[in-house]
């Protein structure tokens, strides 16, 4: 089983417009529409469009909850196992124009000892085999609970894959993650610079994370460590441009489990991590299995 971990999930609002947003002036989107969201939920919710069961878990508050568990129901193979709390989830608003992308977010709720002491209990219950997947930002009291979270879910057995604050990446990597995914801006660098891109990532991957995977700012290339060497991939095609770029990443995350899970083969899960990366830049629900099947087919995996 799969089980995706959001600390501080959203409800996100997307905006979206064919012209260019004038700040000080009354601007019409095209469209709009809700997403529950969260990096872990994104994987999630990408494992469901390739037909893989997951167990979301997490925090939900407030008067979100309610309506972001009816909008997980529509896809039939999340299994919502949420952490209820009374303080409010946030709402981000995700807004899209002709030229560039703009993120409203805000800080999430407070969460308590006893809130992290019944989502440890759901760690404490993962078996042998299990993947747990952490994603998404998480508040800095937390760190050390979170860390020792992380370490129950080890000596259950459970594989961890990361995507959060270095601060718990950092304190986790002893203990040798199978995953840590950043985008290039965690690393703190840019894209096109792809020798510094590869060093901080193979520093990752000698700290101790088994599989370290690396997503372009503008999701068009990717990087993979591991033991076997550096590895790049395009993720777009010539011509190509991406739809939107939020959770490109999360999906590239979701399409490698998916993979390793039937072929234990670290490039081939590369190369379909991209290819889900691609089916997601590209549409605004991240695309079905046709889609990363179609990007699969042509993605090539080179070794620097």
């Amino acid at each position: 089983m799969i089980v995706t971990c959001t600390m501080n999930p959203s409800l996100d609002y997307f905006l979206e417009f064919d012209k260019r947003v004038k700040n000080g002036a009354m601007n019409r989107a095209a469209m709009q529409y809700f997403r529950p969201a969260g990096k872990g939920i994104n994987v999630s919710v990408v494992l469901n469009n390739l037909q893989i069961p997951s167990r979301a878990t997490g925090f939900l508050g407030g008067f979100v909850r309610d309506f972001y568990v009816q909008l997980l129901q529509q896809y039939p193979y999340i299994e919502p196992s949420f952490t209820y709390i009374p303080q409010q989830t946030r709402i981000n608003v995700k807004v899209a124009d002709n030229k560039e992308e703009t993120e409203l977010n805000v800080d999430g709720p407070a969460i308590t000892d006893s809130d992290m002491k019944k989502l440890k209990e759901k760690v404490e219950r993962l078996n042998d085999g299990d993947y747990f997947v952490l994603a998404g930002h998480c508040q800095e009291y937390l760190f050390d609970t979170v860390d020792q979270m992380l370490a129950a879910g080890e000596e259950c057995g459970a594989k961890i894959c990361l995507d959060t604050n270095i601060e718990i990446i950092e304190k986790t990597l002893a203990r040798r993650p199978f995953m840590v995914k950043r985008r290039v801006r965690d690393l703190g660098q840019r894209d096109g610079d792809d020798a510094a891109i590869e060093q901080a990532a193979q520093a990752l991957h000698e700290a101790g994370a088994q599989h370290v995977l690396v997503l372009g700012d503008d999701s068009r290339r990717a990087w993979m460590v591991c033991d076997q060497g550096t590895y790049v991939c395009d993720v777009l095609d010539d011509g190509e441009k991406a739809v939107i770029t939020v959770g490109a990443g999360d999906a590239m995350q979701a399409g490698f489990l998916m993979d390793w899970l039937r072929s234990m083969d670290a490039l081939d899960s590369f190369r379909y991590g991209c290819a889900a990366a691609r089916a997601a830049a590209l549409s605004h629900d991240f695309g079905g299995r046709e889609e990363v099947e179609s990007g699969y087919q042509s993605r090539k995996v080179v070794q620097k």
